[in-house]
């Protein structure tokens, strides 16, 4: 439970526990005596009474109890816990109570007053139990005895005798301030009392709540603070109303933003949030086990990272752990989704139970630019509308998607799909993982979606050359790699195949193979037919370096290196078989060398170049031809060329270790910065509790 609630309701038994008990010992043994000295002499009574009972020291510095009145004023009541310690004070406490009622064991508070109500609660670590704990057991209700078990006929009379209850109309509350442990809570005022016709009506404002959250992976400490200015209480004729007007909610984790040197990320960091909120709830029914009602306004809005929920509208029913939602809609500012039916098991450590939900179809529509400053910035442009469906679940770990649906509004472009999350708690096992059943793009949809995001696009023309694309397959997403892997079917052909984007060394390397397939077609090359093939290709995507060859060398294309076995491909009418490929791209000019090993007297070779893959016409060939000289230079070369291709091998490995080495190495000075800044501002605010 948040120690905002456990504050209020710790110090709300124990203060009713007390004040009560207090109550009934004075005002049960004034009867007619109404004389001051009376009454000071009850009070020396009632105190003395009230330290055995509590076995601790209990101060009250006067009392005055108006009998016609019916009028009790307490002033500065103080009590210490078993360490000698302060634990509750009150300046005032003044309460109407019916004697006469009294005598009936009912007890009708016909109004409380509390003024200056401050408590200091502890349960730390190094405590084998709470400062508080010895009130609640020194009232708690006796076990009955093995000789108490024997005499029925005295346990009957017990239970014939009249319980004490307890009826209150008005209650009225200023400046309280408690603490428990680290966690704070302050109210400014509190107001409740019975209108006419027996409803209650009861407003509070400004409370003011502070708490520390620690992180336990990385004892990071998240000072949370939370001040609400006023909370509503209303009961109408049919229900019940509660108002929570302005929440604001912050989170300082005393570390530099997430975003920090990562312009790509998002705004969002639980680390550091400025949350306002409002909401509006309808209860229908209220009872010890179950509550019912419905949420008809709620409106979040984090001003720190933008996301901005603009409305929450559903009906709630919570019997026992179980809370059962239905009709609920959820609203930003273009996106709309609903969901008829959802269920929320509440966690307990208690009875090991997890959090876990789930709902029914949800659907809606959308705009990414929704949550694009939040999360991704580079969905800012991307304002094609998307329509959405799918079914929900999970716990405090894992998520489930099933029967995912995504599609325009002119359904040229739709997708089937269903995927997890698990190891939620933990950034580096999350593990995002989609399979594909269905996914269609049509027509000019490839380009109207590409164009949504402000990247450099490269090879768009012959992207529209491929037709319909129609892609079935899986995707993995982990920490800081992902991963693509399926087939897709074009106007040129199909096409197997794996990607993976490493964004620690920034590196996309794949796989790609078809048996047949029009490259001539795609590439805009009419002389070149159709060709099957495995390639293995490696591009570099790292801004700093491209923007490195750039300013060198210009030109338009990628960074890249393709390796690729053609197994047959018909080039001007001729046809040719098991041909190497490799082709280098430095982002300036590409060059290709091509080789097709002959059994007896000679390879034929071809090497080209291009810089533009949008006007693949002015591709340069030299064609070429090579004579065996003997089996026995065949073999040497050969040698030669597998210890050159074995030394580049390792020395791509060397400088693929070499940049994760240095991507550790910054990762560790991050971390040691993140340190020292947590370490300064501690010593900050030791000097300034100091001064």
């Amino acid at each position: 439970m948040n120690p905002f609630l456990n504050t209020i309701l710790r110090t709300v038994k124990i203060m009713a526990i007390i004040i009560v008990a207090f109550i009934v010992l004075v005002v049960a043994t004034v009867g007619a005596l109404n004389t001051s000295s009376v009454q000071n002499k009850l009070l020396a009574y009632a105190t003395e009474m009230l330290q055995e009972k509590l076995q601790t020291k209990v101060e009250i510095d006067s009392i005055r109890i108006g009998f016609f009145k019916d009028d009790v004023r307490l002033y500065n009541l103080k009590v210490e816990d078993r360490e000698q310690r302060p634990m509750l004070k009150l300046a005032l406490l003044n309460a109407e109570v019916d004697i006469w009622a009294l005598l009936s064991k009912e007890v009708q508070l016909k109004s409380v007053g509390v003024k200056g109500l401050h408590a200091q609660l502890f349960k730390t670590k190094t405590d084998s139990v709470a400062n508080y704990q010895f009130v609640l057991d020194a009232f708690k209700p006796k076990k009955k005895t093995q000789a108490e078990d024997n005499y029925p006929e005295k346990e009957s009379k017990k239970k014939a005798t009249k319980k004490l209850t307890l009826a209150l109309n008005e209650l009225n509350i200023e400046d309280v301030d408690l603490l428990y442990n680290e966690s704070h809570l302050s109210l400014g005022k509190i107001n409740l009392h019975k209108e006419r016709g027996g409803k209650n009506y009861g407003e509070l404002h400004k409370i003011e709540s502070s708490w520390v959250h620690i992180k336990k992976r990385d004892s990071v400490h998240v000072d949370n603070h939370m001040l609400i200015d006023r909370i509503v209480y209303e009961e109408l004729s049919q229900q019940r109303k509660v108002l929570i007007d302005s929440v604001h909610w912050t989170t300082d984790n005393h570390l530099p933003h997430k975003r920090v040197a990562k312009p790509k990320r998002g705004w969002y960091d639980n680390g550091h949030m400025n949350v306002v909120a409002r909401m509006s709830i309808d209860l229908n029914h209220v009872d010890k086990d179950s509550v019912c009602g419905t949420l008809t306004e709620c409106d979040i809005n984090d001003k720190a990272s933008g996301l901005h929920i603009t409305d929450v509208q559903l009906k709630f029913k919570q019997i026992a752990e179980k809370i059962h939602v239905s009709n609920a809609s959820i609203s930003m500012a273009n996106t709309t989704l609903k969901f008829e039916q959802g269920e929320l098991q509440l966690p307990s450590k208690k009875h090991g139970r997890p959090l876990s939900f789930s709902t029914t179809d949800i659907t809606g529509t959308t705009l990414l630019t929704d949550i694009a400053h939040p999360f991704a910035p580079v969905l800012k442009d991307f304002k094609l509308p998307l329509m959405i469906s799918t079914k929900f679940s999970g716990n405090d770990s894992s998520l489930l998607f099933r029967d995912v649906l995504v599609k325009t509004t002119d359904n040229k472009f739709h997708a089937k799909a269903e995927g997890k999350l698990v190891g939620l708690k933990d950034k580096y096992k999350l593990n995002v993982h989609f399979d594909i059943l269905n996914c269609v793009v049509q027509g000019n949809s490839k380009a109207r979606i590409i164009n949504q995001f402000q990247v450099r696009k490269f090879m768009m023309k012959q992207l529209q050359a491929l037709g319909t694309l129609r892609y079935k397959g899986s995707f993995d997403v982990k920490h800081k790699r992902l991963e693509f892997r399926g087939n897709v079917g074009t106007a040129c052909g199909n096409m197997q195949f794996s990607f993976l984007i490493n964004s620690l060394n920034k590196y996309l390397t794949g796989k790609i193979q078809s048996d047949a397939f029009e490259l001539g077609q795609a590439m805009d090359y009419p002389n070149l037919g159709k060709i099957g093939c495995k390639a293995n290709f490696k591009v570099d995507i790292s801004k700093e370096r491209t923007a490195v060859i750039r300013q060198q060398k210009g030109g338009k294309l990628p960074i890249a290196q393709v390796d690729a076995v053609v197994n047959e491909v018909k080039y001007r009418g001729i046809k040719v078989a098991n041909v190497s490929t490799q082709i280098v791209s430095d982002g300036a000019i590409a060059e290709g060398k091509l080789q097709m090993k002959g059994k007896k007297l000679a390879d034929i070779l071809c090497s080209f170049s291009f810089t533009d893959t949008n006007d693949m016409k002015k591709v340069k060939i030299k064609p070429g031809i090579r004579f065996h000289s003997s089996n026995k230079d065949n073999v040497e070369k050969d040698k030669a060329e597998n210890k050159d291709h074995k030394v580049k091998n390792q020395t791509d490995r060397e400088k693929q270790k070499a940049e994760r080495k240095e991507a550790k190495i910054k990762k560790r000075e991050a971390k040691k910065e993140q340190r020292a800044a947590k370490k300064a501002a501690k010593k900050n605010n030791s000097v300034k509790k100091e001064q």
